[in-house]
């Protein structure tokens, strides 16, 4: 796979020379060229979407757009911004765990291709505007399963507000439901994994449990979405996810459960690599023996690191002979949660420096908090066509406060 590896230094020093605050940077051409490898390895029968929620850039929908990619979107917003981005409803797939009924009339109104059903209520809901409105919808059915592995950003072994367990749908009306063509079963658990075998484990211990329920709920099972949950490695220090054994693990289970589609959710593995967050050092100072680096942005503009304690990998952007030490680098905010991570950095860093974080191009801006403190939101910047875009520039609290 493609990695970020300063092909456009040349791009990013004159963004550094125009903005003196941070900003992203997107690679939609090696980006471009990463989606249609993937198209020409996936096995037939499999279907691959692109998750919104990883980077909702109008820019980057377009290119998985001309790309192939069918758009997966978890909120209204989601939706319209898809719709403005050219995309085709019926190539549409509605996921997510908070659907009102205005939503999901709202989807139907809009003719979205498939929704994903979390309970027994939106099925009703959905049902009735269906009814209402003489149409059959697609749909399928989330399902919730109990794993032995632990924790997951997803949740893994957690109770959470994703789908149903087995029996809970097995007791529902849904199949009795004549607005809803149930086309078969989601079931996403597990984040960011690494090795192509382990997904072909967790895929093919989904593809029997859910095999097994659509026989006891009396359900042709023609769709079976395994959500994503391809990694990226944020510490560089194992190697990348091949999406040539990604596939192969798919066409097993294709072959092996005799299921007739696949269907995939993509999102870091899809657009992480392709971008940068640039931000420049304000102060550097050494407490009770640590060496601390203060930054123009943090997690107002990039929170991962501090929901999930995994930082995005980081280093400086101008050239240096020094030797190497350990810093610990912390945002702007009034927390102590604003820490973008601890990174060998060289040891004549400081004010007026930029840090360079790579693999930033899946969620991070957007799942960021920039409004704490007022400070400045970054710009987004792409690169496409080998020129340089600024899409959205440097803007200040007095754009949004009121």
């Amino acid at each position: 796979m493609t990695t970020w590896s300063f092909t456009h230094r040349d791009h990013l020093q004159t963004l550094m020379d125009r903005f003196d605050c941070s900003f992203f940077c997107y690679d939609l051409d090696a980006l471009d060229e990463h989606l249609k490898s993937m198209q020409k390895m996936i096995p037939e029968g499999v279907k691959l979407w692109y998750a919104t929620k990883a980077n909702p850039l109008s820019e980057v929908l377009k290119t998985f757009r001309k790309n192939g990619f069918g758009i997966d979107v978890s909120a209204q917003g989601e939706m319209n911004h898809a719709l403005n981005a050219g995309f085709n409803p019926s190539s549409m797939l509605s996921t997510g765990p908070s659907k009102s009924r205005k939503y999901l009339r709202s989807l139907v109104d809009h003719g979205i291709g498939t929704v994903v059903l979390e309970s027994p209520n939106q099925a009703r809901w959905l049902n009735e505007i269906a009814l209402e409105k003489n149409q059959v919808v697609d749909v399928l059915l989330r399902v919730q399963l109990p794993w032995k592995e632990g924790k997951s950003v997803l949740g893994g072994d957690e109770i959470t507000a994703f789908g149903m367990e087995p029996d809970a749908w097995k007791q529902s009306e849904v199949t009795s439901m004549k607005g809803l063509n149930i086309r078969g079963f989601h079931c996403f658990q597990w984040g960011n994994i690494l090795d192509a075998k382990r997904l072909g484990s967790i895929w093919s211990t989904i593809a029997q449990k859910l095999v097994e329920l659509s026989d006891e709920m009396s359900i042709e099972l023609e769709v079976l979405d395994l959500g994503g949950g391809l990694g990226l490695d944020y510490e560089e220090h194992q190697s990348p996810l091949q999406f040539e054994d990604v596939s192969a693990e798919l066409k097993k289970i294709k072959e092996n459960f005799n299921v007739p589609e696949i269907w995939m959710e993509l999102g870091r593995y899809a657009v992480g690599n392709f971008g940068v967050y640039c931000t420049q050092i304000i102060d550097r100072k050494s407490t009770r023996g640590r060496e601390l680096l203060v930054t123009d942005g943090g997690i107002n503009h990039l929170v991962r690191p501090a929901i999930t304690n995994q930082a995005f990998p980081c280093e400086l952007f101008r050239t240096s002979e020094s030797q190497s030490m350990r810093y610990h680098v912390h945002g702007p905010l009034c927390t102590a949660l604003d820490v973008l991570g601890s990174f060998e950095l060289p040891s004549d860093i400081g004010p007026g420096d930029w840090l360079v974080f790579k693999k930033t191009m899946a969620y991070g801006f957007t799942e960021s908090m920039p409004f704490f403190l007022c400070h400045n939101l970054p710009a987004e910047t792409i690169i496409k066509d080998g020129s340089l875009e600024v899409l959205r520039g440097i803007e200040t609290a007095a754009s949004w406060l009121v």
